[in-house]
């Protein structure tokens, strides 16, 4: 659950603890702004050491540059905490068991 009004925040006053009391290891981040919230966010879960899951086709970004920018930065761009721990995929490709 992702806040509308900043980046890299997450909903509650313990969601990372709540998350993991609850047994989830691997989160799916998406978001409107794929430069900010969902960069942001997807790195603010890697370091915390969940599995992050990013379909490029559910976040937008301001123009085509900077979405590549986003997409690059998680994938081999940024810092070893997160780039281990984020896979980039399509909706297409993410299944549920």
């Amino acid at each position: 659950m992702v806040s509308p009004r900043r980046t890299g925040q997450i909903h509650g006053v313990d969601a990372p603890g709540n998350l993991r009391q609850a047994g989830i290891k691997t989160v799916i981040v998406c978001g409107n702004s794929f430069q900010g919230a969902t960069v942001g966010t997807a790195s603010g879960a890697a370091q915390r050491g969940y599995k992050v899951i990013v379909p490029v086709d559910c976040s937008a970004g301001e123009d085509v540059y900077h979405e590549q920018y986003a997409a690059y930065h998680l994938a081999k761009g940024g810092p070893a905490g997160v780039t281990m721990n984020v896979t980039l995929t399509r909706t297409t490709m993410i299944k549920f068991q």
